[in-house]
């Protein structure tokens, strides 16, 4: 099958994009806290209001974390799967707030802006280990 780029450059690539997504993420989560449960129809106690902007700092941390590893393969791979194992987190936590939400298509909404990241996240973290041999 011809390939039209090349496998690593492409995880690599992808991994820039999901630095940067995780930086928005994390900031919006971060700093419009009271916003998110708004449109998420949660009530605005301080506990959601905290965990939020905790989520949000591990989300810039993990930004931070692949936007820095440069050409470091293995630090590549690892953010991308600890964008992963954020992601089964905030699914957790997203499924904890369903049950609780007043506005169902807010909270849907949500969901659904997530949904397509989580699956990058999975989609690249799997491909890049398609190249483990060739990074260590």
């Amino acid at each position: 099958m011809l390939e039209l780029t090349d496998g690593q450059q492409t995880v690599e690539n992808a991994a820039c994009a999901l630095g940067w997504t995780s930086v928005g993420i994390g900031l919006t989560e971060l700093l419009a806290p009271g916003k998110l449960q708004q449109l998420m129809g949660l009530d605005e106690a301080p506990s959601h209001r905290g965990i939020l902007q905790a989520l949000g700092l591990r989300e810039i941390l993990h930004g931070v974390g692949l936007l820095t590893a440069g050409d470091d393969r293995r630090k590549i791979q690892a953010g991308l799967w600890a964008r992963v194992a954020g992601d089964l987190l905030d699914g957790a936590l997203l499924g904890l707030a369903a049950t609780k939400t007043r506005r169902p298509s807010g909270f849907a909404a949500v969901a659904a802006m997530v949904l397509p990241v989580v699956i990058a996240d999975m989609v690249f973290a799997a491909e890049g280990e398609k190249y483990r041999d060739s990074w260590y």
